[in-house]
């Protein structure tokens, strides 16, 4: 038979309709995302394809000769919005043919680009799998929509088709697919697509977040979590253990309510568990970290610009001081910085279970702070000792934290800077955790160096750090390396190819990378 499409539409559609008659629901499935086990709430519906032809009715034989029943064409007026997009052109005529493929409820949806576009033929815009709501139970799409989601699909536009009385949504991958579900489901429609207004709701969102930021920084200064722990209050009493105006912080909890930081019924206010963590007296409290983002971290981003247009530090634009010039000056911001960062605990306690640590030995926490990174391995292995490196300035936090441990015997404390003293030899393990995204290339190369001449051939290094993915975008890894660029002088976050190339030129070989919480990273190198 002489067909009147291009051979290789002939040759597309054919295997098209052989795969909608004889590729079960499960298999169809796993063409577009495979593994995942959806088969009981969906049916395979149709498979698209997009051809070029002289009119839609020019193809009618040839679907015919390929085992389609064809119904009337109509307007296909998502293919012809994409395509258009795609190619600069709003002249585009779009028409669908569906048909009917072996005798059952399956067919093929023929998107016809209509008119003198054969250079436009085999394109893939309008080929997708559909397939059909088997219910028209809402919790069971969301929850079909958002295991498509989970696994890598992208939303890609939908709508409601009037004439055949169905809610349609686009999924992009690898392969498209569309999914049906029956009758008109406008919220379903909101959450795949977004309210028409999303952009700017979305950039009222972002642009917002500084009002965010220093709102939990008042609610931490006031303390008002602490005064929460033992059960709900009203406005009138935490205005007066605060010292405030009642409307005005009923006004401020409300908006913290918002955020799901506090709960309201009524008057009364009570803990989330996401408020939870800003109580004082609680295990990986975020009190002081709130207190320092909303307040010395919160000026020194005001001077962001500064930093972008002269590559000078906007803290020691706005402090004028480096930042540990600056903690070391001023001890009551010293304490605020380590107990901030002491809220770092929660995932620091997994360190040590993730090493392969000796049972006895020395182990060297340089630039190690208040401690308690040094305290979690020496409870984990109770053969080992300790010592701790770090400037003098926070040499009581860490007496403190350590004295548990045997402070002065089992532990030792010494002061010293890195880039001028000797980090302590005969470590079989040193710990670096969170220094290295403080400074340069060769700054890093300096400290780098300074602990391979105290590290014996073979000996361990721990580097903990939040490595920036090499293959797609993550907040907090790029928010962090923002912030490292405003609150410092040389810092940087890194990927782990760089940090890798930091470790090998100063004397050390990455030997493997293992996650922890909160997208840190545990990088094992050895002294070779």
């Amino acid at each position: 038979m002489r067909f009147r499409l291009a051979e290789r539409d002939v040759r597309r559609i054919a295997e098209t309709v052989e795969f909608v008659r004889d590729t079960p629901t499960a298999e169809a499935l796993d063409a577009v995302l495979p593994g995942t086990d959806l088969a009981r709430h969906l049916e395979f519906a149709h498979g698209a394809l997009l051809v070029a032809a002289p009119s839609a009715d020019a193809v009618v034989a040839d679907l015919v000769a390929l085992g389609v029943v064809p119904r009337e064409s109509s307007p296909n007026a998502v293919v012809r919005g994409r395509l258009a997009r795609e190619l600069g052109r709003d002249d585009l005529d779009v028409r669908v043919v569906r048909g009917e493929v072996g005798g059952g409820t399956r067919e093929l949806e023929l998107s016809v680009l209509c008119g003198d576009v054969e250079e436009l033929s085999g394109r893939e815009g309008g080929a997708h799998l559909a397939f059909r709501a088997i219910g028209d139970d809402d919790v069971v799409l969301r929850g079909v929509c958002g295991t498509l989601l989970d696994a890598g699909l992208v939303a890609d536009g939908g709508g409601y088709d009037k004439h055949e009385d169905v809610t349609v949504l686009h999924f992009r991958g690898e392969r498209r697919m569309e999914l049906i579900a029956p009758g008109r489901r406008d919220p379903l429609l909101v959450r795949h697509l977004g309210r028409p207004d999303q952009a700017e709701r979305d950039m009222l969102h972002l642009m917002s977040g500084a009002w965010r930021t220093r709102s939990l920084a008042v609610a931490a200064e006031l303390g008002v979590a602490d005064l929460l722990a033992d059960g709900p209050r009203t406005t009138a009493e935490l205005a007066a253990g605060t010292g405030t105006v009642p409307d005005n912080l009923r006004r401020l909890l409300r908006f913290l309510a918002s955020l799901g930081v506090f709960g309201v019924r009524g008057d009364s206010w009570s803990l989330t568990p996401l408020g939870e963590v800003l109580r004082g007296d609680v295990d990986g409290s975020q009190r002081d970290l709130a207190r320092l983002y909303g307040g010395m971290f919160y000026r020194s981003f005001s001077a962001l610009e500064h930093t972008v247009r002269t590559g000078g530090s906007a803290f020691t634009h706005v402090f004028g001081a480096d930042p540990f010039d600056h903690f070391a000056a001023n001890p009551a911001d010293a304490r605020l910085f380590e107990s901030a960062m002491a809220a770092a605990t929660s995932f620091l306690r997994i360190v040590p279970g993730v090493l392969d640590l000796p049972a006895e030995g020395v182990v060297v926490d340089v630039a190690g702070g208040d401690g308690h990174l040094l305290g979690f391995v020496l409870q984990e292995r109770p053969g080992l000792r300790g010592v701790l490196f770090d400037r003098p300035h926070v040499m009581d936090s860490a007496r403190a934290v350590l004295a548990g441990h045997g402070c002065g015997e089992r532990v030792g404390l010494v002061a010293g800077d890195f880039f001028v003293d000797p980090v302590p030899a005969g470590g079989a393990v040193y710990l670096l955790s969170r220094i290295l995204h403080d400074w340069d290339d060769e700054r890093c190369a300096a400290i780098l160096a300074n602990i391979r001449s105290a590290a014996a051939p073979g000996s361990t290094l721990v580097v903990v750090e939040r490595p920036i993915p090499e293959s797609r975008l993550e907040v907090l890894p790029l928010a962090w390396d923002v912030h490292m660029m405003v609150n410092n002088v040389h810092g940087r976050e890194r990927t782990l190819g760089e940090y890798r190339d930091l470790l090998c030129a100063g004397g050390f070989e990455l030997v493997e990378s293992r996650p922890l919480p909160l997208d840190m990273a545990v990088l094992v190198a050895r002294a070779v």
